[in-house]
């Protein structure tokens, strides 16, 4: 047996790997998650993935597709059928076809472990998508072990998420889908950025930086000389980029948790 197994993220492989493994099978790690949002979650997520299937010498591949639009267009007539309509046919039948032209004749994913999603669906569509590529569907019930994956993805501190990854699943009301979906669908486009920091301390201005990647933003701050002089003087004597880096360095580490980031995309605020 060739097996490709579809991966949601790190947590949630580490039993469906090693009750693979315990059964003489080993799965080649398989990432495709486009319904994965905002791009920080993806991120996280995705690199966490990578870490982990290195550390236990595992055979991964990364597929890299941020569908944010793709994924609105698709289900946003039909929210409360998402999952088995879009989110699960999307990424498996990539999985299956993958596997089709790279050799492989068996595919499985990890979605079966966790109790929250819908695992007859998640069946019921693969098997159809098995059929259609002349694969085997791989079926376990790996939800009997997901309190045991958590807890050694805990203990190895694996990063955990709070919700699934479609982004109508964060905890918004239902009666608020459409609106919001109409919000972040129409542009999804970061208009303002700023960091709000505790106390008196050197003022700051958070502009963004595009790094070639419409959906990854890094940050430049602009120092106030006004006030941040006067810190820098006061704590190294000498006015000079060194100093100031060192004294912005000191108070990063003194007081991230008094860090608030704030996104704002059109109307939608979201706050890390």
């Amino acid at each position: 047996m060739k097996l490709l197994l579809h991966t949601c993220c790190a947590p949630c492989s580490v039993y469906c790997i090693d009750s693979l493994r315990e059964e003489g099978i080993e799965p080649t790690v398989y990432w495709f998650n486009p319904n994965i949002h905002p791009y920080i979650e993806y991120k996280a997520r995705r690199d966490t993935l990578k870490k982990y299937t290195k550390d236990i010498k595992i055979n991964s591949i990364f597929e890299e597709d941020y569908g944010l639009k793709d994924f609105c267009k698709n289900v946003i007539n039909n929210l409360e059928n998402r999952c088995k309509n879009y989110c699960y046919p999307v990424r498996l039948e990539k999985t299956a076809k993958y596997a089709k032209e790279n050799g492989y004749d068996t595919f499985s994913t990890t979605l079966l472990i966790s109790p929250y999603q819908k695992h007859e669906a998640i069946k019921e569509v693969a098997e159809e998508i098995a059929k259609r590529y002349e694969l085997k569907f791989l079926y376990r019930d790996f939800r009997i072990g997901f309190k045991e994956g958590q807890a050694k993805a805990r203990e190895l501190g694996l990063y955990m998420q709070k919700y699934c990854g479609c982004i109508f699943s964060e905890s918004i009301p239902k009666d608020d889908y459409k609106s919001f979906a109409d919000k972040f669908q129409i542009k999804n486009k970061i208009t303002e950025k700023r960091i709000r920091l505790g106390w008196d301390v050197p003022n700051l201005d958070l502009r963004p930086h595009k790094n070639g990647n419409q959906d990854e933003i890094h940050f430049i701050y602009d120092l106030k000389k006004k006030v941040y002089k006067e810190y820098v003087e006061k704590n190294y004597g000498e006015w000079n980029e060194e100093n100031q880096q060192k004294l912005f360095a000191r108070f990063m580490k003194e007081n991230s948790k008094n860090i608030e980031l704030i996104y704002l995309k059109d109307e939608l605020a979201r706050i890390l």
